[in-house]
C-alpha cells in the first residue's frame, strides 16, 4: 500500500474509534481531493455534427480548444498531486500521536475488566481456555465470558491502533505487538547487576507462547508484575523494544568483567552510553 493509502486508512480507523480528525487533516484532505479530480476531469461530450458545412469547422474548433484547455488543466494539476499527496501524508502523520492518547483511556478501562475477570479465573493459564475450562463453576463462567468479551474488544482496538500507526511507518520490529501494549523498566546497575533480566526474559517468551490464546495471554499480562501495560506511539514501540537489547548487552558487559566490580563498572558505562 501507498502513504496515501496507509494515511486513508488511519482516518477511517480513528473514525472507527470516534476520535476527531483535526481541521489540518480535513483541509489536507480536501486539497489533495481538489487535484486529484482535476487530474481525473473527464473529456467533455463532444457536440452535435452541425447540420451545415458553415458550422462544422467553427464548432470543431470550439471543441479542440476546450480540449486543448482541460487537457493543459489535467497536465498541470497532476504536477501538483506529490506535493498535494505529501501534505495529507504529513498532515495526518502529524496526528497520530493524539490519536493515541485518544485511545488510552479505552485500553485502559478494556485492561481493567480483564484483570477483574483475571481474578476469579484459575491461576494455572492452561485451564483458562474454553476447552479446559470447569464450566461447572458459575464463577469461572461469567469470568471467562467477561474476559473474552474485553480481550476481543482490545484485540480490535489495538488492531485499529496499527492502521493508525501504519502511516507514520509503522511499528517495525520483533515482539512489536507487544510493545504496543507493554513497556520493560528502564535497565539500571544495581538490577543489571542483581540478574533482574531473569525475571523479565520469561513476560516476553511468555508473550510469544500464548499468541493463540488471546484470553489466557491478555490475563497473564494483567497478572504479570514486571511489564507496564500502555498504549505505545510508532516511535516508542521502537524504544521499548531497543530496552531490550540494552538488558542483554549490559549483561554482556556485567560478565565481561573480571572482577565484580569491574562488571560493575562496565555495566554503569555501557547504560550511560546508550541512555
Amino acid at each position: 500500500m501507498s502513504a496515501v493509502s496507509h494515511a486513508h486508512s488511519a482516518i477511517k480507523a480513528a473514525e472507527r474509534r470516534k476520535l476527531p480528525v483535526p481541521d489540518a487533516v480535513q483541509e489536507a484532505a480536501a486539497v489533495r481531493d481538489a487535484v486529484f479530480r482535476t487530474v481525473q476531469q473527464p473529456d467533455p461530450e463532444r457536440p452535435a455534427l452541425p447540420e451545415t458545412a458553415a458550422e462544422v469547422e467553427q464548432v470543431i474548433r470550439e471543441y479542440a480548444a476546450t480540449l486543448q484547455t482541460l487537457d493543459l488543466t489535467r497536465r498541470a494539476a497532476d504536477r501538483f498531486q506529490p506535493e498535494a499527496d505529501d501534505l495529507f501524508v504529513r498532515a495526518v502523520r502529524g496526528a497520530v500521536p493524539a490519536w493515541i492518547r485518544g485511545l488510552e483511556k479505552e485500553f485502559t478501562t478494556l485492561v481493567g475488566v480483564v484483570e477483574k475477570a483475571a481474578a476469579k479465573l484459575p491461576d494455572a493459564l492452561d485451564q483458562i481456555d474454553p476447552r479446559r475450562m470447569n464450566w461447572a463453576d458459575p464463577s469461572h463462567m461469567a469470568a471467562y465470558t467477561k474476559a473474552e468479551g474485553a480481550v476481543v474488544q482490545l484485540e480490535q482496538l489495538i488492531a485499529d491502533r496499527a492502521d493508525i500507526v501504519r502511516v507514520a511507518g509503522g511499528d517495525g520490529g520483533r515482539d512489536n505487538a507487544l510493545f504496543a501494549v507493554a513497556s520493560l523498566p528502564e535497565p539500571s546497575t544495581e538490577r543489571v547487576v542483581a540478574g533482574d533480566w531473569r525475571q523479565l526474559s520469561p513476560a516476553i517468551t511468555q508473550w510469544r507462547d500464548l499468541r493463540q490464546q488471546p484470553v489466557a495471554r491478555w490475563v497473564y499480562l494483567v497478572r504479570q508484575e514486571e511489564l507496564t501495560l500502555s498504549l505505545a506511539t510508532p516511535g516508542e514501540v521502537r524504544q521499548r523494544a531497543v530496552q531490550v537489547e540494552r538488558w542483554r548487552d549490559a549483561g554482556w558487559a556485567m560478565r565481561s568483567g573480571l572482577t565484580p566490580n569491574a562488571g560493575r563498572a562496565a555495566v554503569t558505562q555501557y547504560l550511560a552510553e546508550t541512555a
